[in-house]
């Protein structure tokens, strides 16, 4: 039987009792039902994971007795950023999910000419929380041990200067060059890996990445969607470079 995951924020010792979060508590106790006795996990984002029971619950509250700490690493050895154009909310999210699921490190959103989402800064605290939540979700399922880390959308022309010590991939369905035939540097600082909106890159930016010497690959003879690319685009760098390989 699986035994569930929770992202518990904060410190977590050997030999503790302690609460609960609120929505852990919400989620243990009304979704999952678990109930005195019930083992769980919990991680803080700070290495490895941490074996636990259920030792008391109420309407309120829950409360778990932490027994014991396994030093256990599932985080790729490829440093990999992702570098996504603002899509559809709910592409968004899945691609941000299977991005966690696969090992990226950080994820940043941008604004390009064809970005159909520009949040204004009224919304956006919101937005970034909604990330954060799917991004903590994808970790707890996949058994990952460390938060990515996401960062404020930027404008496309901010992403060179701000991931210039990262190889810096562009997925482009023109492109002969194919991502297997890419050689990285041994003082290479990470991968960043570009893909565009829903409708693709304009010809100014496609000009702009091959400027600042943006590698431009590409995945066959298909056009893909945003979402698709982000996972066909890090499984691709993973089994090329990562813990896939």
């Amino acid at each position: 039987m699986r035994v569930s995951r929770f992202y518990q924020e904060g410190d977590i010792q050997e030999g503790e009792e302690m609460d609960l979060s609120q929505a852990n508590h919400r989620h243990a106790v009304q979704v999952l039902r678990l109930k005195k006795g019930d083992n769980l996990i919990l991680f803080n984002g700070r290495g490895g994971e941490y074996q636990a029971s259920v030792i008391a619950t109420d309407k309120r509250q829950s409360q778990v007795l932490i027994e014991n700490h396994i030093q256990i690493d599932r985080e790729s050895s490829l440093e990999l950023t992702l570098i996504l154009a603002n899509i559809k909310p709910d592409k968004m999210d899945y691609a941000i999910q299977k991005a966690v699921e696969l090992g990226v490190s950080t994820i940043q959103p941008m604004y390009t000419k064809r970005s159909v989402i520009k949040l204004k800064s009224n919304r956006l605290e919101k937005k970034m929380q909604h990330w954060q939540g799917v991004i903590i979700a994808a970790c707890e399922q996949s058994g990952r041990t460390s938060i990515p880390e996401i960062k404020k959308p930027c404008d496309f022309n901010e992403i060179f200067s701000l991931y210039a010590e990262t190889t810096q991939i562009s997925m482009l369905p023109g492109s002969e060059n194919k991502i297997q035939q890419m050689k990285l540097d041994e003082s290479h600082n990470g991968v960043s890996l570009i893909i565009g909106p829903e409708g693709g890159f304009s010809d100014d930016e496609e000009k702009i990445m091959q400027t600042n010497k943006v590698h431009s690959v590409n995945f066959g003879k298909r056009i893909l969607r945003a979402e698709t690319a982000v996972v066909a685009g890090i499984t691709a760098c993973q089994m090329t470079w990562g813990d896939l390989s």
